[in-house]
């Protein structure tokens, strides 16, 4: 169920677009599809019904008046029969006609083509139509409702009424109305391709506006991470490129604002140092003057260390408010490297670490500088995790599409609650630390377009992996 939460909510107006058109079209298509069907049917039922009334009306015309003139006097003799009967099958030989009959009140049949049915059968059939039949005056014709007979195929009754007392019945094929039904099915056929063209569609539309939001989203994210030199979405169009075109001015007006920020941040660190600088040549020279009073020169000691100390801090926050721009060029990693081992290797000595080295990248594309202080950070975090006799293992090594570099050691490891937290600013575990040094690093890898990530267990130790992707021929070599 949480995949599917995810999902929705990160695709919430693409569903809603594909829904919503793709009901759209099933609504529209059912509705032209059965209305198209409908139109037909009552199309061609009403040509039959015309059809089937002309030749009722023919067939009576046919029949001499002095012959239906005999059917109030009672049984029609051979000869009468024989005359109606005779007219009867001429017609049938057409094929369009299948059964004619005489009938009169209580549906008792008088003349018949068929010469199996004897006079006075009464066909019940007749009962369904007995309003229509009833209704009919002399001289007039009607139709029945299609009807399917005891073969499957379709038909039609045609009543014409001859006397008062006398109807003309015929039985009319409807061999077409079966097309007519399979168009219907033929229009449910259109019907379910027309849903599988709107999904489609809806998919198309949904991706064309999706697309460029998604562009939208990537660019306010790199905003966010502080990257004000990400490019500007191209290919957009309409609302969506008014859409881009505020966001980059709001990118324009919060880099203005992070460097007045910068810049009045210097100016207060200047303000800062000058007077701290002063305390610390006095104290030194106080220091200088009272040599020999250990108890006295032990106060001078720690105004010297504080000094230092909010040198320091003042320092780093300078070094993560303006860091400065990346200017990569191609570095010979392993040389880097082995210059880090030789300035870090007193502290190695001092705890007993042994520093581990596996290289398997020669050159990269990279700001010298922000890798040399992105590294000792990591190595020196390293180092404090552990307390003695330990190691750390820097490794590089190529990828499909990118390079990394890990520094791993087997210290104490980061708790899983303080593991999302370590490249906050100013969140620290350590007792005199700033909270700045991983937020530093986080910072660098995101100005040379990189990422930065934290893997550890209080068993086993941490792990940092610093990633780059490959791009138009730079990165490795």
């Amino acid at each position: 169920m949480d995949w599917f939460r995810n999902i929705y909510k990160n695709s919430y107006y693409r569903i809603r677009i594909i829904f919503s058109f793709t009901i759209f079209t099933v609504i529209l298509v059912v509705i032209i599809s059965r209305a198209g069907y409908v139109f037909l049917r009552n199309l061609y039922l009403n040509q039959l019904t015309e059809q089937v009334n002309i030749v009722t009306q023919m067939l009576t015309k046919q029949i001499d008046p002095k012959y239906l003139d005999l059917l109030p006097l009672g049984t029609p003799t051979k000869s009468t029969e024989n005359i109606f009967r005779g007219i009867f099958l001429k017609n049938l030989k057409s094929g369009l006609h299948s059964e004619i009959f005489i009938f009169g009140k209580d549906d008792k049949i008088v003349v018949h083509s068929d010469s199996l049915i004897l006079y006075g059968t009464i066909d019940p059939r007749l009962m369904l139509n007995q309003k229509e039949i009833s209704a009919l005056k002399v001289g007039e014709s009607t139709a029945s409702m299609p009807f399917k007979g005891d073969d499957g195929k379709w038909y039609l009754w045609g009543f014409y009424r001859v006397k008062d007392d006398y109807w003309l019945a015929v039985r009319e094929s409807a061999a077409r109305l079966q097309k007519v039904e399979d168009f219907s099915i033929m229009f449910w056929y259109f019907g379910f391709g027309g849903i599988v063209l709107a999904i489609i569609l809806g998919l198309l539309m949904a991706r064309s506006i999706t697309k460029p939001v998604d562009k939208l989203v990537k660019f306010s994210s790199e905003i966010g991470k502080g990257n004000f030199h990400a490019d500007v979405p191209k290919g957009m169009h309409g609302e969506i490129e008014l859409l881009s075109n505020a966001m980059d001015q709001m990118r324009n007006d919060i880099s203005t604002h992070q460097k007045e920020k910068e810049e009045l941040l210097a100016q207060i660190a200047h303000e800062i140092r000058n007077p701290l600088g002063g305390i610390e040549l006095l104290a030194s020279l106080t220091k200088e003057e009272l040599e020999g009073e250990s108890k006295k020169t032990d106060y001078l000691d720690k105004i010297l260390k504080e000094v230092n100390g909010l040198e320091n801090l003042i320092s780093s926050y300078l070094n993560y408010s303006r860091p400065m721009s990346a200017n990569p060029k191609w570095i010979n990693l392993p040389e880097m490297v082995k210059g880090l081992n030789e300035i870090l290797n007193g502290s190695l000595k001092k705890k007993n670490v042994n520093l581990i080295t596996d290289i398997k990248l020669n050159k990269i594309y990279y700001d010298e500088n922000h890798l040399r202080e992105i590294l000792l950070n990591l190595i020196r975090n390293s180092l404090d995790s552990i307390e003695c006799d330990g190691e750390v293992i820097i490794s590089a090594s190529e990828k499909k599409s990118s390079w990394e570099i890990s520094i791993k050691d087997n210290g104490a490891g980061i708790s899983k609650e303080n593991l999302n937290k370590i490249f906050n600013p100013f969140f620290t575990t350590k007792k005199n630390g700033t909270g700045l040094g991983l937020a530093i690093c986080k910072k660098l890898s995101t100005e040379n377009k990189s990422t930065l990530t934290a893997a550890s267990n209080p068993k086993s130790g941490t792990t940092f992996i610093l990633t780059n992707m490959v791009k138009e021929g730079r990165g490795v070599n």
